[in-house]
């Protein structure tokens, strides 16, 4: 007992230690960005670790603390902080309760771990270098990254709102956006050296020219230190992602590996003017055009021209299976672009064909997924057996004999039929004329022509054409699975 005792008193003397900590660092913060690096530049203070963690910078004054061009130096936390996010006025001003971190210098292991942002957080030009994190963040709308350095193994798996962009960012060896939600339009385009330079000296502009100057050899820097660049990737990974909006990354140039697999875009990605696209990784990625839990369709035209501009990506990374898909998503982006068409035009022909047309394809995707699955028309042909069974029952029924043993033999006559008009063509073979006749006449007291009773025929004819549908699709999607174009 007298050691727990002794063990939460150190750990309280311990939290009591951690706060007078931070609020060290929260008083010398709000005395703005040259006392703060005139503090970290001391040599003496060259070790210190900066914690902000868990601190809440919506209350006031702890929300005025604009943290553009701070030096932070190694293991900078802001694990689990928290800004409301507001905008007044120009987009590169800061604004109370805003997490400004305009032009921001972290040395190694900087940590933004489960922070939440609000909206309009910016760090365009801030420079990290390795092992950055913002694995748990929540960025509301509008988180900026334009210009921003990353240096190796930078984890970004965070949940992003509206209009994230990380224009011109360069990132090191590494950079991990595994598992990270876009909730809208997120923006990667590349820039050249100098589009970035000079985009940096826009959004820096109330820096002194002397603060510019070394933001730029910052950058440089890094550049030059991770190979990187604001208009290349690097190692990069998206797997498992979620795009819910419009993700563009035009202008880019994939130097290394990049791993997009199981990726999910519900819009049609832009990678326009990218160049070593057969780097990247899109195994079982997913490509549609609406937010999921959405029918399937649209009237922008625009949507089917990025689908066929991105087919050709995923066949120059001989990626067959995702070239398909893409090729089904455009017809069925087509479909809802000429609805819509046909619709204003007041083309009731058209329409009426294409609604038949759109009818067909439903059925088509709905027992075949578009020829992708062999599972399915094997099951519905399968099912079709039983279904059939008890059809041809309903429709013999009055001629079923009511007594034993006949009673029996009809019935396995019936399942006979059933399963004989599974199979086309072979099965209905293995019927013998007998036993039709046993069907239909099962006491051998008919009178001239045997006629089956009604419905009889169009139940036979509706399986046979129903079989053969089913086994074309089984073998159309074991072609299309191993096929190599």
């Amino acid at each position: 007992m007298a050691d727990e005792t002794e063990l939460e008193d150190e750990e309280a003397a311990e939290k009591q230690s951690n706060e007078h900590v931070k609020a060290f660092f929260l008083d010398l913060a709000a005395k703005g960005k040259e006392e703060w690096n005139a503090w970290r530049r001391d040599p003496a203070n060259k070790e210190v670790r900066v914690t902000f963690a868990g601190i809440d910078f919506r209350e006031t004054p702890r929300d005025e603390i604009d943290f553009s061009g701070f030096e932070f130096g190694d293991f900078a936390d802001f694990s689990y902080c928290k800004w409301r996010g507001e905008l007044r006025g120009a987009i590169t001003d800061f604004a109370p309760g805003r997490a400004f971190f305009l032009g921001t210098n972290f040395g190694d292991w900087a940590t933004f771990a489960n922070a939440i942002f609000g909206d309009w957080a910016d760090f365009t030009g801030a420079v990290f270098c390795d092992n950055s994190s913002f694995d748990g963040a929540i960025f509301g709308e509008f988180a900026r990254f334009n210009g921003a350095a990353f240096g190796t193994s930078a984890q970004l798996r965070a949940t992003f709102g509206e209009l994230a962009t990380f224009d011109g960012a360069a990132f090191g060896k590494w950079a991990d956006f595994n598992d990270a939600i876009f909730k809208g339009t997120v923006e990667f385009k590349g820039q050249s050296k100098k589009q970035c330079s000079k985009a940096l000296e826009y959004a820096v502009l109330k820096m002194n020219d002397n603060d510019r100057m070394v933001l730029n050899q910052l950058h440089e820097a890094s550049w030059e230190v991770w190979d990187s660049g604001p208009d290349r990737f690097l190692a990069i990974s998206f797997a498992n992602t979620r795009f819910h909006g419009k993700a563009d990354f035009s202008g880019r140039s994939f130097e290394r590996t990049a791993n997009f697999s199981s990726a999910h875009f519900y819009y049609p990605p832009d990678f326009d003017a990218t160049t070593n696209a057969s780097r990247i990784d899109f195994t079982g990625t997913q490509i549609g055009f609406v937010p999921a839990g959405k029918w399937a369709c649209t009237k922008d035209s625009e949507v089917p021209v990025r689908l066929r501009a991105f087919r050709k990506i995923a066949e120059e990374t001989k990626n067959h299976d995702l070239e398909r898909d893409l090729y089904i998503e455009e017809r069925k982006a087509e479909r809802g672009v000429y609805w819509h068409q046909y619709r204003e035009a007041r083309n009731f022909g058209r329409l009426a064909s294409h609604a038949f047309w759109i009818f067909i394809m439903f059925l088509y995707g709905t027992l075949a997924d578009y020829g992708r699955s062999f599972a399915r028309p094997l099951l519905a042909l399968t099912a079709s057996g039983f279904g059939f069974y008890f059809l041809y029952r309903w429709i013999l029924s009055p001629l079923m004999p009511k007594s034993c043993p006949l009673a029996d033999q009809y019935e396995q006559a019936v399942r006979m039929l059933a399963l004989g008009n599974t199979v086309p063509f072979v099965g209905p073979l293995t019927i013998d004329g007998k036993i039709k006749d046993f069907l239909v006449c099962p006491l051998n007291k008919c009178d001239g022509v045997i006629i089956p009773p009604e419905g009889y025929q169009l139940a036979v004819l509706f399986q046979n054409l129903f079989s053969i549908t089913c086994v074309f699709f089984i073998g159309l999607a074991l072609r299309n699975y191993f096929k190599i174009k």
